[in-house]
């Protein structure tokens, strides 16, 4: 603990020094801080007016090549009605561009020199009406400003003037002056007149100026305050600064103004010049630094008075785990008879660690060596139709190792009795023999579908073919190619006779077994035959079982372990329909082609009941009410065919009860699921694999689950709560879209207007409209 103790003091004493030096650092980069946040909101304020500025030029030039100002500006002083007609035309398509113009532009007119004309959106006016009544500017008259038309100007603003309108209410107004037409300094015969409403450019920067209790400028490249904040802007900045003083594009001066000294940010306009500046008195530029020098003393001398009793508590507090740590490795390694190493408690550990990760690096070497083992025995198990239904899915399939591309399949049986013909019979040459068939089946199989070989048992292999979907109708007769060349080839080049029985295809890898099943029948009837060339023996289209079978026997019945495994794992899935599939082929395959006597008949009868009784040994609930349905199996006598069709009803209800129980589990399972939607659709973290934390169940076994009970998926589910109270809120509500996406469970109102639209066709604005449009 003492060397523990001892490096917190020394990370101390460290945080102090480095605290020191960066406490002087601190007022640095904190008025850099500043200067930069002050400079970005200029920054935004320029780009806001600029915009507006451009959307004056816009109208500018829309009006300068509108098609009916030439004929404006060339009529002569006394129009003619066609002329008048006309003007009055273009005074009231004006009319347009004004709803078009932003809330800057408070009027404007086109004045023609020729006819001293003055046309405004829906007025046609002269200067004397217009400047001697309607709008009276301080000293200028309807003559001073039909001279100054008569000169050229470029886009040419005057600063902000109190102007009298014809109602008496005091205007504030910035005019704005273009000469017509335009491109033509030469020729001036009119001009284009802006009435730039100040209070709404001031508008734009008030808020700005209130938050540091600063006020801002905007000066022309003549020294003009063009617009300001300020009650007496002109007087009170007229000694201050200059535009000529303001180098650069952007920078800061500092001032002193009245014995206060002050600080100026500024930066240019790209459309026009002007400068906007922004005059802060230095205390209130410099109060976040003063407030971080105060708070790194108090930090500073914090970290000094209580830093020795943490490291204290710290030590003692952090050093106990390493202690049980220690403790528990030297318990293990004294039992694991492991002598421990010279050195501190942390080489110990560190050692330790290193043990462990060789080990694990062991672990995984040898599951990897093991892989090749488990993908044998789970292909062996799934061509005998012993897989699990959840070993069917196709994530459990390519954590096995396969990945299968289409859904039917069929089974390859290849059975070798004798090599003498290509080596000495001997275990040594087996696993060698089953070897090469299993690559030339597979190479045959994958010339037109996909084949996985395995070894069953010495001399007998067995291939899974994944049919090709496009060659479904063909299957048959490629299974069937696909086992000739085979027999053939082995015979020619390894001299290896080799009875080769094919089963399917079947649709859906549940009903491998049922292939297998084929197979074996088939291969079986072949091995009794005696026959030299293969056989073939298809599933039906309907999903009957169909097997070739030997000639009649009347020794026994044919009922393997894999028929019986089979028929146990369709029934514990509740599928009455395979159930009896299964049952009609072990029948069929018995009575029909086999003909078996009576005797053996019962004796199949009473297996077949067998089989229920080993599955009910994991069902004692269900024991008692199965048991009292195969009584009346007793009373059937003699009547195989009656007591058969009674054994089925009996099947077929012990997979009701069984998928019934299953059905309630899941029942409930969607029901809490389905509350649990209901209750957090709003939370934008709502996933499937949340859901499956909050039930403690893996996000495939949930979706399986959801899906098969309630016939959605859980996603679409989801969404489609989310969907109805989206459509609610826009419905009965005047929330914007932001907020009701976040109402909904998405962050923002992007990825809502991309899922109402996915679902609905429309996106919500337009849905809302058509609601409001209906009512």
């Amino acid at each position: 603990m003492v060397p523990l103790f001892a490096s917190y003091i020394v990370i101390l004493l460290l945080a102090i020094v480095i605290g020191s030096m960066l406490y002087w650092k601190a007022t640095t980069i904190v008025q850099h801080t500043v200067e930069n946040s002050n400079a970005a909101m200029l920054q935004q304020l320029r780009e806001v007016v600029d915009g507006r500025l451009r959307e004056i030029e816009q109208l500018e030039q829309q009006i300068a090549f509108h098609p009916k100002l030439g004929k404006l500006l060339n009529s002569d002083r006394v129009l003619a009605e066609q002329e008048a007609y006309a003007v009055v035309e273009f005074a009231s398509e004006l009319r347009r561009f004004k709803t078009l113009a932003n809330l800057l532009i408070y009027d404007f007119y086109i004045y023609a020199d020729a006819s001293q004309t003055l046309v405004g959106p829906g007025v046609k006016s002269t200067p004397q009406v217009l400047f001697d009544g309607v709008y009276r500017f301080p000293g200028k008259s309807s003559k001073d400003w039909t001279e100054e038309f008569q000169r050229l100007a470029m886009r040419k603003y005057d600063p902000s003037v109190s102007v009298q309108s014809s109602d008496g209410a005091p205007l504030s107004l910035i005019t704005y002056r273009q000469s017509l037409p335009y491109g033509n300094p030469g020729d001036v015969r009119g001009s284009l007149i802006v009435l730039i409403d100040e209070s709404q450019l001031r508008a734009l920067f008030d808020k700005l100026a209130a938050v540091n209790q600063g006020e801002i400028y905007i000066v022309d490249s003549e020294n003009r305050i063009v617009s300001s904040t300020a009650t007496n802007g002109s007087a009170s900045s007229a000694g201050l600064f200059s535009y000529g003083g303001l180098y650069g594009e952007t920078g800061k001066q500092e001032l002193v103004s009245g014995g206060e000294a002050t600080i100026a940010s500024y930066t240019t306009s790209g459309v026009n010049g002007w400068k906007y500046v922004y005059v802060v008195p230095s205390d209130v530029f410099l109060d976040q630094v003063y407030a971080v020098k105060k708070w790194a003393l108090i930090l500073l001398s914090l970290c000094v008075v209580g830093g020795v009793a943490a490291s204290l508590y710290l030590a003692y507090r952090n050093y106990r785990p390493v202690r049980d740590v220690v403790r528990a490795i030297r318990t293990w390694r004294a039992s694991d008879t492991v002598q421990e190493q010279a050195g501190g408690e942390y080489d110990l550990i560190r050692s330790t660690i290193e043990s462990a990760r060789l080990t694990e690096s062991r672990l995984r070497e040898r599951l990897e060596q093991q892989s090749p083992i488990i993908r044998v025995n789970f292909l062996r198990r799934l061509i005998r139709g012993y897989a699990d239904p959840a070993e069917l899915k196709p994530e459990a399939l390519v954590f096995a190792g396969f990945s299968f591309q289409w859904q039917s399949f069929a089974v390859l049986l290849i059975e070798v009795d004798d090599i003498s013909g290509f080596a000495q019979a001997g275990e040594r040459e087996w696993p060698f023999v089953s070897f090469i068939i299993a690559n030339i089946a597979g190479e045959l199989a994958n010339e037109r579908h996909q084949g996985y070989p395995v070894e069953l048992d010495r001399g007998r292999v067995a291939m899974l073919v994944n049919v090709r979907q496009e060659r479904e109708a063909e299957a048959a007769a490629d299974l069937k190619a696909v086992a000739g060349g085979l027999s053939t080839l082995l015979a020619d080049r390894f001299r290896l006779q080799a009875t080769v029985a094919v089963g399917g295809p079947v649709s859906g890898a549940s009903r491998i077994g049922e292939a297998f099943l084929a197979a074996l029948a088939a291969l079986e009837e072949e091995l009794s035959l005696g026959r030299e060339h293969p056989a073939a023996g298809p599933i039906g289209g309907a999903g009957d079982l169909v097997s070739m079978s030997a000639e009649p026997d009347e020794t026994g019945y044919y009922y393997p372990l894999e028929a019986e495994q089979q028929l146990l794992n369709v029934v514990k899935s509740g599928d009455s329909e395979r159930a009896i599939k299964l049952l009609d082929a072990i029948c069929a395959d018995n009575f029909d082609k086999r003909g078996i006597s009576a005797v053996s008949g019962r004796y199949l009868l009473v297996h077949l009941t067998g089989t229920m009784y080993r599955l009910l040994q994991s069902h004692p609930g269900l024991k008692q009410l199965v048991t009292e349905q195969l009584v009346s199996l007793d009373n059937k006598g003699g009547d195989l065919d009656e007591a058969f069709g009674e054994l089925k009803r009996v099947y077929v209800a012990l997979c009701g009860l069984l998928r019934e129980r299953r059905g309630d589990a899941g029942e409930r399972l969607l029901s809490g699921v389905r509350e649990h939607i209901e209750r957090h659709y709003g939370d934008n973290m709502l996933s499937v694999n949340s859901i499956a934390d909050a039930f403690e169940l893996t996000p495939q076994y949930l979706s399986t689950v959801f899906k098969k009970a309630g016939g959605q998926n859980l996603a679409d589910y989801i969404a489609e709560v989310r969907l109805r109270e989206a459509k609610r809120l826009l419905a009965d509500t005047s929330e914007t879209l932001a907020a009701i996406a976040l109402r909904v469970g998405y962050a923002n109102d992007i990825g809502f207007i991309r899922f109402f639209k996915k679902y609905e066709g429309v996106t919500p604005g337009a849905y809302r409209t058509s609601l409001d449009t209906d009512r």
